[in-house]
């Protein structure tokens, strides 16, 4: 089994590894053991949209680590009550309360290494969700095979590996609900990709996956030239030379201004914030100022362009516009 792994790591290099206890966290367990991985923490967390069902997944977790002589940490929390609150889908609030679980472990072991079983097909579902929610080449990239995020590295050795070629593990937990169209991505999986598959005659996992990798490539380069104009167009203060940002090209004048507006903290920025604040900057025909996320401002003054933060509430502190609820 030909697993994707940083060149930097080694059987002796820890690892938390996500496991649910279905087929092919399993399988990356197994994976790992029989290349010689022993240093491994199993972190399981309890979604508790299950019932009945996922306790017994966690019970299932905590049994094969012990069987395997392996360190488990089994954490639980409210998906369904946390999307409630923040208004989000139940799939989103899945992800941030594995990713904030995943911190957790991180930091009580101090190993930010996170093993992940994200193969090929997950990629193509991943990439159809973006497209059709509208993005650029930075989305139609997909997940990368390795990932930093708040700390964490994310690493995901079955990211090039087709679900059907994974090993059968002797035992796992089967989801029921992965059968159901509950979900976006089960809607994809069961009913889309295989309608697109039979109009297409043949499987594009593994074209998609070739056009993902050249994406992020290509991805890195530009993103490489986006921070070097960035860093070009200072006019010696705090602001952007409003004169040279006309020069660039409309591709980096968009990531130049998207880098710019991310790097000052400026939160939930998405396509019609980036092209408002570039009218601005485009010279005396356009607005000379535009309302960002978050009580921020963008504006055009003597030649240069500014960010304004939020102005600070009535205690003297920036108020909770914008912070992530």
């Amino acid at each position: 089994m030909n697993l994707l792994l940083p060149p930097d790591c080694s059987p002796e290099t820890r690892f938390l590894l996500g496991i649910s206890g279905g087929r092919d966290s399993v399988a990356l367990l197994e994976a790992l053991w029989a290349a010689g991985y022993r240093h491994l923490i199993l972190c399981h967390l309890n979604h508790q949209l299950r019932g009945s069902d996922s306790d017994g997944d966690a019970a299932f977790v905590a049994d094969l680590a012990r069987a395997y002589g392996l360190e488990a940490e089994i954490g639980s929390g409210d998906v369904r009550a946390l999307a409630a609150r923040a208004r989000i889908s139940i799939e989103l609030a899945a992800r941030r309360a594995r990713l904030s679980f995943f911190k957790e472990c991180a930091a009580r072991h101090d190993i930010p290494r996170v093993l992940l079983a994200h193969h090929a097909g997950d990629q193509v579902e991943t990439i159809l969700m973006r497209l059709l929610r509208g993005t650029g080449r930075k989305g139609l990239g997909g997940m990368r095979p390795v990932a930093r995020l708040g700390g964490l590295i994310l690493i995901r050795p079955f990211l090039q590996t087709r679900r059907d070629h994974l090993p059968l593990p002797a035992r796992f937990r089967e989801d029921a609900s992965n059968a159901t169209d509950l979900f976006l991505r089960n809607r994809l999986r069961n009913r889309a990709i295989p309608v697109l598959r039979e109009a297409f005659g043949r499987d594009f996992t593994e074209a998609v996956g070739s056009m993902a990798e050249v994406l992020r490539e290509e991805e890195r380069l530009l993103e490489q030239w986006a921070g070097e104009s960035l860093r070009s167009l200072g006019d010696g203060g705090n602001g952007l030379d409003a004169k040279r940002f006309r020069a660039l090209p409309v591709a980096l004048q968009r990531r130049v201004l998207l880098g710019w507006m991310s790097g000052a903290g400026v939160p939930g920025i998405g396509f019609r914030h980036v092209e408002a604040a570039r009218q601005v900057g485009l010279g005396s025909a356009s607005p000379a100022k535009v309302n960002l996320p978050g009580d921020w401002h963008l504006r055009r003054r003597a030649g240069s362009l500014l960010l304004d933060p939020p102005s600070p509430g009535p205690s003297g502190h920036l108020g909770d516009l914008g912070r992530p609820q």
